[in-house]
């Protein structure tokens, strides 16, 4: 039987048993049985059960699950089942009274707010229905900048990006519209997604960070994580066999406009997901299985190679400081090999050891 107290929430939406619970819940049936006593019996486990409901409903193709906003409410229902949680809308924005200004002052500051919202207006999606009681930040720097949000989420801005956001995030979820490029820090909350808008697409996470890049006249769109699990899909293609992916540390998903399509990758620099100190890149005759397996551990990625045609061959390098794709270089000179990076996997090809 499966060790499922050792599971993270990535392994229980990767279980069959689970994500056909999660699918097909048929109440009182032996499955359902099962799941609601282990939850009970491991309470401890509630959040990442819940996250990695959330992720297997994000991704399935079935229309009644696309989380277009009535989807999204029945979703979520039915992952609080015990919980009732009033949909509020959000607070009204109290803006501030110019009444001690200038009448000129006040003329000018009035026309350039004007100019302000209308030109980040028209980089707001079409098809997406921001609140008009919503916030408007823009950052016209040539600096990044960092805005706080209500519940404890941080939002870097880079120069000539808007961000629209409510001054107060009530209700079921978290949500904001971004044009431009930020990274985002947010702060963990089981029971309220947060979800960037950005033209087609949404991402949808609970806590976590990473960068989502929307530059208006571009022909692709960009999200990379850093930390976490997030899930990204295309609200306006539900239909779609590539409508939706799941992404972890170090890894990206471009989406081409003219294609509607969303390429799954590594990003260009995978960085190491626990300090340096952590892990060990001097290699003194390691079997190479072994210098597989710490560059897999190191960081967050699946490398896929012939361990049989390998069984025999051994490291003998010294790798600490090195970007990962040079460390796959320098080793691939010592097995005759090459490596490509396929979805968010990296592909080695080799013809063995050198004598």
């Amino acid at each position: 039987m499966k060790n499922y107290a050792d599971f993270t929430a990535e392994d229980f939406a990767a279980d069959d048993d689970f994500i056909s619970w999660v699918r097909h819940p048929h109440p009182e049936s032996s499955r359902d049985i099962f799941w609601r006593s282990w939850i009970g019996m491991h309470p401890g486990k509630l959040e990442e059960i819940e996250e990695a409901r959330t992720m297997i409903l994000a991704v399935v193709k079935e229309d009644q699950y696309i989380p277009h906003e009535a989807q999204q409410q029945k979703v979520w229902q039915k992952i609080h089942t015990t919980l009732e949680l009033a949909d509020e809308q959000p607070a009204s924005i109290h803006h501030r009274q110019w009444w001690r200004a200038a009448a000129v002052l006040v003329v000018m500051l009035g026309g350039l707010w004007l100019l302000w919202n209308i030109r980040a207006a028209d980089h707001i999606p079409p098809t997406a229905a921001v609140p008009g009681d919503f916030a408007l930040y823009s950052n016209d720097s040539d600096i990044v900048k960092t805005i706080m949000l209500d519940d404890g989420s941080a939002v870097r801005m880079e120069p000539r990006s808007a961000l629209r956001y409510p001054s107060h995030f009530n209700g079921q979820k978290r949500e904001v519209y971004l044009t431009g490029e930020a990274f985002f820090e947010v702060k963990k909350d089981p029971l309220r997604p947060f979800l960037v808008h950005t033209q087609e697409l949404v991402t949808r996470v609970l806590g976590t960070s990473f960068r989502v890049r929307n530059i208006t006249g571009e022909a692709n769109m960009m999200v990379q994580v850093a930390t976490g699990r997030v899930s990204v899909f295309n609200e306006t293609e539900p239909g779609s066999d590539n409508a939706a992916v799941v992404l972890t540390p170090n890894q990206q998903v471009v989406y081409k406009r003219s294609e509607k399509k969303l390429t799954k990758s590594l990003v260009q620099e995978p960085a190491v997901l626990k300090p340096f100190a952590a892990y060990s890149f001097e290699f003194q005759d390691v079997p190479v299985r072994q210098v597989f397996h710490t560059l897999e551990e190191a960081y967050g990625i699946e490398i896929v190679y012939d361990e049989e045609l390998l069984a025999g061959c051994s490291i003998h390098a010294s790798l600490n400081g090195v970007p990962l794709y040079e460390q796959l270089k320098l080793i691939c000179k010592g097995i005759q090999g090459t490596y490509e990076v396929i979805d968010s996997h990296i592909i080695i090809t080799s013809k063995g050891c050198s004598d």
